[in-house]
């Protein structure tokens, strides 16, 4: 028994293609103590592309036009909800909130004061009102539509604010009429920045802001940043010009997610298999983990880094680093688009809940004791549940 065990933690310490290290978190092994077991919660008929906690209030965005309680079949006790629904965090009853947008959402980003919701995608109505691809609306009541607009040219993916200004990131060269290549920034008064305009050559699927506002963190699929190298990751200040910043390594995978903390930048997205990474505040790489599907999604909750996507696996990894055709050659330990991560070492922690699908997790959401996890599952751990679920301390 010692020598396997031996042997497991012996070969769950290779290096990873990212300079870090993947290993089993034998001393925290309960970390964050999180049920596997998911609870009964809301559904969707379609796929959650994005979740955000407000106070008591948790909003779901998507692809779906219709909710349904816990163990509904599809297609029986369907609630009316197009793209936008928010519920109850205490009771998970449903809200009365219900703005609509008649195409998908894709971001939700929410005011420091908490009293409003911007809301970014594919489409061209809010709640009746025009809109193009972004908009933002009341947090309360129904959600009415404020006069808040940026009307873009194609998808908004990224939104984040600081309070200041609201940042954009998606597919889209143009804001207002006016050229903004992949980025944008408003300023409370909802006129753009003419001076914040830096241009990334291809989408920005991913925007951070910094505690106090001064970075500005972008993921996505882009090569270049004003057209000098800054591939998947980029810092620029968030102040009057969007300089771009020193950073001194780059994921080589496309990011899908980013976070900024106080100390480090976590990162998650596809490539050859997943990645989920750390870094220090100028772009040092901490560690690095790998999986044998990509990652969407990445949420902090006390210490642990969670992490969805549509992976199956953790693998340990080879260097200088997995070629085409990833096929993860060695496994750590099976994970089926969810895991948990030491947020500071980047080691597995033994939460292992199971959602199915082919393309898994797309967004989730920390709060006190809950989590909350949107996508195109049908199932968590076998049981049926469809497009989002919550966990909670057992």
């Amino acid at each position: 028994m010692r020598v396997q065990l031996r042997a497991l933690l012996t070969m769950a310490m290779v290096l990873t293609p990212l300079g870090g290290m993947a290993w089993l978190d034998t001393a925290h092994a309960q970390s964050p103590r999180l049920s596997k077991a998911a609870d009964p919660t809301y559904q969707t008929n379609g796929r959650v592309l994005a979740v955000a906690v407000v106070g008591n209030t948790v909003y779901i965005g998507g692809d779906f036009t219709a909710v349904r309680p816990a163990g509904a079949p599809a297609g029986t006790r369907e609630t009316a909800r197009s793209h936008l629904a928010a519920f109850r965090v205490d009771t998970g009853a449903l809200r009365h909130w219900r703005p609509s947008a008649n195409g998908i959402v894709n971001a939700l980003a929410v005011s420091p004061n908490g009293r409003r919701i911007y809301v970014g995608g594919s489409f061209t109505r809010l709640s009746g009102e025009h809109r193009h691809n972004v908009g933002a609306v009341a947090a309360t009541r129904r959600g009415a539509v404020s006069k808040f607009r940026a009307d873009t040219n194609g998808a908004v993916l990224a939104i984040a604010t600081n309070g200041r200004r609201v940042y954009l990131g998606g597919e889209f060269t143009q804001v207002k009429h006016e050229s903004r290549i992949h980025l944008a920034a408003l300023d409370s008064s909802r006129h753009l920045v003419s001076t914040w305009r830096p241009r990334a050559n291809s989408t920005v699927r991913s925007i951070a802001v910094s505690r106090h506002g001064n970075f500005v963190y972008l993921g996505g699929e882009f090569g270049t940043i004003n057209n000098k190298p800054n591939a998947h990751l980029a810092k620029l200040s968030g102040g009057r010009t969007g300089k771009v910043q020193t950073w001194k390594r780059h994921p080589i995978y496309s990011v899908w997610k980013v976070i900024a903390t106080r100390h480090a930048v976590y990162v998650g997205g596809n490539g050859t298999g997943g990645g989920i990474a750390a870094y220090g505040l100028k772009g040092r790489n901490l560690w690095g983990v790998q999986t044998d599907g990509g990652v969407q999604a990445l949420a902090e909750y006390h210490g642990a880094l969670l992490v969805g996507g549509h992976f199956h696996n953790v693998c340990v990894g080879i260097s200088p680093g997995p070629q085409g055709g990833f096929h993860c050659p060695t496994v750590l330990a099976p994970r089926a688009r969810l895991l948990a991560l030491t947020r500071s070492t980047g080691a597995l922690q033994s939460w292992n809940p199971r959602a199915n699908s082919g393309m898994g997790v797309f967004a989730m959401a920390a709060t006190g004791s809950l989590v909350y996890a949107g996508g195109v599952f049908t199932e968590i751990n076998n049981l049926p549940q469809q497009g989002f679920t919550r966990f909670s301390l057992p």
